[in-house]
């Protein structure tokens, strides 16, 4: 069999031409499916990286005092990364950020000067819980956040967010748009998803069929 042929002999068609969640079982010649980037999917066993976007996080934003402005977080359970875009480049404005939870308090940064106008800020403070990011802008224009994010890696089996109908042992959970996709053995494959992705509750099985050789 040549190379291309054993490539293909590892893909598969998924024919449902419904939009929504699909819930495909992975066949055991083939225990690492996954469609082509750009699609919300997760393996129940594996990590996935789900993004909570800023209406979900945003706690507050407001004058901490004059010259000073704070933007305050909340930080879903295994919280990885806080990414904030604001309006324009921060201009060298100093920024502090510090992370909160059970076990502490832990400083990211401290009077750190920004330039352009993201941020990105990795968690590693166990169980964080709130993030508090401000902006001395000292002579400068008030920042204006645009956007923010933040991402969290967790497995769905063991996620108490994730509903029932959404955590069936080894299986591919993949949104679909409509219409036929082919999945195949993508061991490196990130898994990715956003939150709201969870308020879609309706999840359809859906068969496989091998995909067609050339």
């Amino acid at each position: 069999m040549t190379l291309a042929a054993m490539v293909l002999a590892q893909c598969f068609v998924m024919t449902d031409p419904t939009p929504g969640w699909k819930q495909i079982t992975l066949p055991s010649s083939s225990p690492q499916l996954a469609a082509p980037e750009g699609y919300e999917q997760f393996r129940t066993s594996d990590t996935v990286v789900v993004t909570h976007e800023l209406t979900e996080v945003l706690r507050s934003a407001h004058r901490a005092a004059p010259g000073r402005n704070a933007f305050d977080f909340t930080l879903p359970p295994h919280s990885t990364t806080v990414t904030l875009r604001f309006a324009r480049s921060l201009d060298s404005a100093k920024v502090d950020a510090v992370v909160e939870g059970p076990r502490g308090r832990q400083t990211l940064l401290d009077g750190r000067r920004v330039s352009g106008a993201s941020l990105s800020l990795p968690v590693s403070l166990p169980d964080a819980a709130r993030a508090v990011v401000t902006v001395h802008h000292h002579l400068r224009d008030a920042p204006v956040l645009e956007s923010a994010t933040v991402e969290r890696r967790v497995v769905p089996l063991g996620a108490g967010d994730f509903p029932p109908q959404l955590r069936l042992d080894n299986s591919l959970y993949l949104r679909s748009p409509g219409g036929p996709i082919t999945v195949c053995q993508r061991p490196r494959q990130p898994l990715r998803m956003t939150s709201r992705a969870l308020d879609d509750a309706f999840v359809r099985s859906a068969p496989l069929e091998q995909a067609p050789t050339r």
